[in-house]
Order: C-alpha cells, then structure tokens, then sequence
C-alpha cells in the first residue's frame, strides 16, 4: 500500500506540474536577454552563511581523508568523535542525544533499543556533503540535544558519466595470518546467509510452549534436526577487496525539462583478526581479586553493500522533484574463542575455552520523494519556496543460530559446560547454546518546509514554517534453545568435542536433551522473547530570520512536538497487550534563537540559545526485561523514566581571510535537568535499567583553523609548493553527571520492579563517552596540473568511560589514543580514459587501544595498519 500511495503521488504531482510548466512556457514573452554581471567574493564555507553554528564536510574535503565511511570521516570535525566505531559523539554526548537524517528527514534502524544509526555501513560514495550543526533549529527533530547529522546524498547530474573502481588490501595484524573459521553458508561471501542457519523447519512451527510439551523420545529427534556445525578451525585470511560503480545521466527534454538519473553501488568484502588481553575482576571494599584472565581471538569478516539511486526531474528553474532511493548492507561473520584461566566455577583458577559464532545482517532502506517548488505571492513575497517530502523505511537485524559454549579442564580433562556444572558466571557460557533473533524497524514520515522572503524598511526577513509527521514501528523477537546432558549420558560424553557430542549416535541414545529456554525464561524471570513498540510525533515549527541590519542577524523560532510512545514485551504464560503494555505521552513547545553580528568585516561573532529534549526510546519505558542481542546483556524498562530537559547556550567568534581561510573559537554549556543514565538492579544476575539522575553540566571551548600554505609566495620553493592547506581542530570538553539530590541514594531511585537500584561507585562523575580532549590535524595537497591529491591526517581522542562502574568496582576507561592516516591519489590519461591510482595507509602509528579498570588491564589490543591500493576509471 506505501508503494501504491508513492507511485500514485508521484504520477499526480508529475501531472500537475508539467501543466503548470507548459502553460508558463506558452504565455513567457519573447524578449531581449539583459545581462548581468555579479562581483563578490566566494567564501566556499557553509558554516559562515548559515544563522546557526555548524560544520560541513562537503565533497572536497571527503575525497582528501583515508577513511571510507561516514563515521571515520565525522571523527575529523572539531568536537565530535567516533565510539565503537560506529556511533559519532557530539560534543562528548552520547547517541541517546543525537540525531542523524538522511537529505533532512529520518532514517531506520537496525540497533536495538535505539534510534542510533551505526554510521559504518553508511559509505562516503553516496555522500555529496555532511552538515554537523550544533545548534537547535525549529526545522529539526526536537530530541536534539548533543547535534544533528545531516547527511545529504548525490544529486542530479550535470553530465553523463561512469565511474568505476577497485581495490585491494590488508591489515598487519590480519591479512594472511590465520584465522577462525566454521561451516557456514555458500551466499556468506555476498552477505546473505543462504538458509544454512535458519531455525529447522520442523522446529518452527512450534511455539517454545509447543516445543516444552513435547516429551520423550520425540524431543530428541527435534534437537537432532539442527545442523551439527559447531566446531571452529583456522585458515589463511584472504586479502581485502572492494568495487565501486557509480552512473551519470542527463537527458535535457525538448519542452525545457530536464531528466538525471544517478546510480551508485558497492561491494566490500574485508577480514580483521583481533587478539585481545581479556581481564574482569571483582571488586569487594579494598580487596580485588580477579575472576578471568583470558586471551582472546576474534576473527570477523565484514560484507557491505550499498546501492543507491537518485530520480529527478527538473521541470523548470522554479520547480522539481526527486525520487531517492537508499539500500545500506552490512554482514558480519565472528568467531570469538577466549582462553585461558577461570576462577567462576566457584573454586581456584582452571583452564578454559570460551567460543562464540555469530552471523549478523544489518539493512537500512530509505526511499524518499520530495519536491522543491519556487513562486511569487503578488508584489510582497518573491521567491518563496515550498518544500515537501515523503519517506518510507525500513531497519532489519538478523541474527540467526548464534552458538555459544564453553569447555573447561577438570582434573586434566576438558569436559564441556552445562546448567548442572555452573549456573551463576559472567564470563562463561553456563551450556550450549543456539540463539535466533531478529529486529525489524519501520518508519514513515511526511512534511513541509515553507519560506517567505520579506522586505520590512531595510531589512530582509524571511519567514518559515513547516509541519512533519513521523511514524517508527518496531518488532523483535528471541529464542533461545539450550543444549545439556542427559543425567544417563556415560561419563565420556561431556569430554567429547562438539561435532561428536551433538552427533546422531548421542541423540538417538538418549544422552542430550535441549529445551527452548524462551518460554520458561518470560515466566520464571520475566526476561521476554518479544517486544514490540511505536513512536509517534508530530511537530510544527515558525521561525524568523532577519538581516535586520547589514552587520546584524537574528533567528528566533519555537516548535511544537506532540509525541505518543508504546511498549509492550510478551511470551510465554504472558500475552501481548496485558501487564507489560505502556503508553506515554510528551507535549513539548522548544525555543531556539541566534543573533549573528560582524562587527568587521569577515569577522563575526555568533550567540545561540535553545531548549531541547530527550525522550525515552522504545522500549526504555516498558517495565519487562529484554536480552539485547548485541551483546547478551539483560535491560529491563523503567515505567517511571521521564524525559531529560536540556538548555543550551552556545557563542563562535569567526574570521574568514585570505582566500578561503578561517579561524573560529567557540564555547557552549548545556544544563541537562532528569538526564537519562544507565545503572545496573540489585540481582543476582547482571540485569541494567535506565533511570533519571539528579542534573548533569557540559561545558566546552572549540578552536578551529583552515589555512591555505602558499610555500612558493612565502619562500620562492617552486609553484607546486602552493597547494598545501592546513586543517586543525582542538576541542577541551568537560561534564558532571551527578546521580542523587542531597541525602538521596541509589535506594530513592524509582525503578521497575521490587528491586531497587544497585549502589555505584561514585555519585557525581563525568558523562559515559566524554572524552575531556579531542583534536585533528590534516595537512592536505591538491595539485591539479600534476594530478596529485594526498593528506596526512592526525586524530587524537582523549580517554573516557566506556563502562560505569557499580558498589565498589570502579569505571571502566578507555585510554586516550591517536590515529595517523595518509592518502595519495595520483590522476592521469591512458588508453583516452582519465584513471586514478589511490593508495591508502591508516592506523599507521598502530597504538593500542586500551581499557583499563582501577588501574588494571580490562582489554588491550593492536587494531593493526590498515592498507590499500585501488584503480578508478571514468568513462
């Protein structure tokens, strides 16, 4: 029905519009064409025309940095930095407090719990420019807080074109070094799995209630259906490969339209060997003991591929429509195995071997249809301009047959886990077990945008207002099957290895027994296999931008958002839509306003205040426990969570000289009133809750500097010295979270349940993920006539909190930590097509990245360089 409703509206407007075109091409007059000569100087920098305090990375700037996606590359603007590498921090705030849009308007998905989007399976090749604006305006979401991430796609062409380009590489620590490996699918390498992990058939049409009630000898014949590959060995790790193509068409129409089609897509098929120092300890008053020591392997081969297509029409100068669709692709193959020493088998340390298989499939979908439309309203508005828009997407995570196990020697044996050797441990898989999950995330969103340029005395206004309506649905479901001895299985069984213990022979003699843990866990625990949840918002926004003076501008604006949020988790004896089904609502009127003043010229300086908000997501406000499939953590909602309320004042001082040099110092504060933090429950299993702390500050400076280096003017080098420039950012940022009022404690907290919350370690401490330090420095070469492109660029992040810590055991650190990249590019004619070799370096400096826990190793790693050589060709 969405796709009949876009077709049918773009047949309608398409109609529409091209009889307007042709009425307006008939009745034009013929006429002399009077000439017009415009002389100014170009500032090729949106952040000095906007009214708000922003930061672009445009094209240009995208095509002289190594790194290939979207988040390495927003790590380089001043404040922002990437975590986990996948989710960008602005201003030290978390992803909680960020959004990011696609062409303006939102995206899916695929993260549990979350909003976020993970910004590693968003290429740069799609990428026309990144706006970063750190300011509040009314045209945005309100549940803007830290930033806003716009990320603006290719347009239409101005030619035709073909572009296509391949690469090859390697890292230093992977590439053809041994790695882990198992049986999986023949689609792997495409990033599809081919069925090879799917729940069997017969298994999948019972409900875990069904499946319980299946009693001897039928259940064994059901545990024998699933496919017997759980056994790990090594290979030789292949080199990385990645292609591009990316397609150009104009068709100018005889009536004066114009038709471009824009076609991009990619494929990238990379390895990484990860061997890690593994730690936890246990943290009781001024003792420490540690509970693992392990080391740790991981080997993950990662599959992206993105496609990408851009439909305009320009129908005259004052009218258009576009049609884009966006498909994001991001498989993931990891095998974990941890070995070493174990004190969680309640005595002295043994010998263990821990091994996790995991196959994950994230996808984002965006189609959207927008239309840009310019018209005069009698002799007062010239110029206005409507802007509509209709998206539909979708966010898919899959995560079928995760497999998880543990092995652990006894006297001199290795003998595999199971319920009856260990029930209560963190850093072991307690049995066998095979984990199927799957998210899918759906929104639409439609809206308008309209500006009317006003002339009052001598001053220039422009009035704005718009109106959005958003929609987000998302499901997820998890089942767990658990895999154990049979109390009649000879002592031999356990010591076998998993290809022999799940074998026929052991199935058909009755020695293993498997149940579907999904159903008994909703009831015994009330941890839910599924969730569902919705989020509805509507806004509406008016602003005023004025140049009220030639040195004076002023933008004042207020939006409106009316949200609806439900939740509800189910399975087992429980039932959708009964006692774990909650609904709230949100009424929020958000101000924002900005007086920009050049007090000389190309010299100004900008102020900005704004309130914001950040609202429960999903399922935070729903009072069941779910597993979050990322990592295997329990989370149960809060039905008391409320929204955080932000207030925030920013200043810039800016100078823009020379011929496209700038420098900018700024500052910001933002007061969070109810900020949303995550702490962990008093229970015996490790169960974490997000609850409502007392207040939080964020304070920080931002120094900024681009600068063109003129080597040849300065000192008589030679002309090709001409084409470095200098780019330098510093950002010193600090905060304080503090959890409890005076004379509360974590006991005060309301929380879900007849549980309270766990003590913490500290009760005023800094944001998790505010690094106190962040800083970049690129120096940049584009010599055309040469053909000669490169940069070395330099990103240094300070340390932060990974993980908060809780009772006695303190936060978890993650050490700062630098990063070197260096791009050359080399363009030149051969057989009459224009080709480019790149080559690329990054991580060159290779420093570990470390985490730490009171001083002691919690994981330390080598990421290893990073290497690559490609070849474009434009045809």
């Amino acid at each position: 029905m969405i796709r009949t409703k876009l077709a049918l509206a773009t047949a309608t407007l398409l109609a529409t519009v091209y009889a307007q075109a042709e009425e307006s091409v008939a009745i034009a007059p013929p006429g002399p064409i009077e000439e017009v000569v415009v002389l100014g100087k170009f500032i090729p920098d949106e952040k000095r025309t906007t009214s708000e305090i922003s930061n672009v990375l445009d094209e240009e700037a995208l095509g002289l940095l190594a790194d290939s996606s979207v988040g390495d590359a927003l790590s380089r603007v001043t404040g922002l930095s990437l975590v986990g590498g996948k989710y960008v921090y602005v201003r030290g705030l978390g992803e909680r407090y960020s959004s990011t849009l696609l062409d303006g308007s939102r995206i899916s998905s695929p993260v549990p719990f979350q909003k976020t989007v993970p910004l590693d399976i968003v290429p740069k090749s799609i990428v026309r420019n990144l706006l970063v604006q750190k300011t509040f305006s009314g045209q945005y979401p309100g549940d803007f807080s830290g930033g806003v991430v716009d990320i603006r796609t290719r347009t239409t062409p101005e030619q035709n074109y073909l572009d296509l380009s391949f690469s090859i590489g390697g890292n230093s620590e992977t590439t053809g070094g041994d790695g882990l490996k198992y049986s999986g699918g023949d689609d792997d390498n495409w990033g599809f799995d081919d069925g090879t992990r799917h729940i069997p058939e017969n298994i999948a049409k019972l409900s875990s209630e069904n499946f319980e009630d299946i009693g001897f000898p039928d259940d064994r014949a059901l545990g024998a259906s699933f496919f017997n590959n759980w056994d790990v060995r090594e290979f030789e790790i292949k080199p990385d490969f990645a292609g591009d193509a990316e397609a150009g068409l104009r068709i100018d129409l005889d009536n004066g339209m114009s038709l471009g089609v824009l076609a991009a897509g990619k494929y990238d098929n990379s390895y990484r060997q990860i061997d890690t120092q593994f730690a936890r300890y246990n943290f009781t008053g001024s003792a420490v003991n540690q509970l693992v020591d392990y080391e740790e392997e991981t080997t993950r081969q990662t599959v992206t591929m993105s496609g990408f297509v851009n439909l305009g029409l320009e129908i005259n100068n004052d009218n258009s429509l576009t049609l884009t669709h966006v498909l994001l692709r991001q498989s993931d193959d990891e095998i974990e195995q941890q070995r070493g020493q174990s004190s969680e088998f309640g005595f002295s340390f043994v010998p263990v071997e821990n091994i996790r298989l995991q196959w994950t499939e994230n996808e984002i979908r965006s189609t959207a249809l927008k239309g840009e439309h310019f018209f005069n309203i009698g002799d007062t508005v010239n110029g206005a301009l409507l802007q509509w828009r209709y998206v539909d997407g979708s966010g898919l995570r899959e995560s079928p047959d995760t497999r998880t196990y543990t092995y652990f020697v006894e006297n001199g044996e290795e003998r595999v886990s199971d319920s009856f050797t260990q029930l209560d441990a963190k850093n072991i898989f307690i049995a066998p077990e095979r984990q199927y999950q799957k998210l899918n995330d759906e929104i639409e969103e439609y809206g308008f945008d309209i500006e009317l340029p006003f002339i009052i005395g001598d001053a220039d206004v422009v009035i704005k207002a718009g109106f959005s309506d958003y929609e987000r649905s998302r499901e997820s479901e998890d089942r767990l099957f658990r895999f154990d001895l049979d109390n009649s299985a000879p002592d031999f069984v356990g010591l076998q290895t998993p290809r022999q213990l799940f074998s026929l022979d052991n199935w058909g003699a009755g020695y293993l027994d498997v149940d579907d843990f999904s159903g008994r866990a909703a009831d015994a625990s009330d941890i839910f296999p599924f969730a569902e949840s919705s989020e509805e918002t509507t806004g509406y926004y008016v602003a005023l931008d004025a140049q009220v003076t030639p040195r004076i501008r002023i933008q004042a604006g207020l939006r409106q958002e009316d949200t609806d949020l439900q939740a509800d988790a189910f399975g087992g004896n429980t039932e959708a839509g009964t006692v774990n089904e909650v609904s709230e609502s949100y009424d929020d009127s958000l101000p924002s306003g900005s007086v920009t003043f050049e007090f000389v010229n190309d010299m100004q300086l900008r102020f900005a205040y704004s309130e914001t908000v950040n609202r429960p997501s999903l399922l935070e406000i729903t009072g069941s426990t779910i597993r979050n499939p990322e990592n295997a953590q329990l989370y149960r909602g809060n039905v008391f969570l409320q929204p955080a309320e932000l207030t925030n004042y920013d200043v810039r001082w800016e100078w823009y000289f020379g011929e496209a040099d700038s420098i900018s110092i700024g500052a910001f504060k933002k007061e969070f009133e109810d900020p949303i933090e995550l702490g962990k429950i008093e229970a015996e299993n490790e169960i974490f809750t997000w609850f409502n702390a007392e207040e939080a500050d964020l304070d920080g400076i931002e120094i900024e500097l681009r600068k063109d280096l003129f080597f040849d003017r300065w000192f008589g080098w030679g002309q090709d010295w001409d084409y470095f420039t200098l780019s330098a950012n510093l950002s010193l940022i600090d905060s304080e979270v503090v959890l409890f009022g005076p004379g509360e404690t974590a006991g005060d907290v309301p929380i879900t349940g007849n549980r309270g919350l766990d003590s913490v370690f500290q009760n005023e401490r800094e944001l998790t993920g505010q690094s106190d330090i962040l800083g970049n420095l690129i120096l940049s070469y584009s010599n055309y006539d040469l053909g000669i492109e490169g940069s070395l660029a330099y990103n240094y992040t300070g340390e932060r909190i990974a993980v908060v810590g809780a009772v006695n055991a303190p936060d978890v650190i993650e050490e700062a930590r630098g990063k070197l990249d260096l791009l050359l590019k080399y363009m030149f004619i051969m057989w009459d097509t224009e080709l480019e070799l790149e080559f690329k370096l990054q991580n060159i400096t290779d420093e570990e990245v470390e985490w730490t826990q009171g001083g002691r190793n919690y994981e330390t790693y080598r990421p290893g360089v990073s290497y690559s050589l490609g070849l474009k060709m434009s045809l």
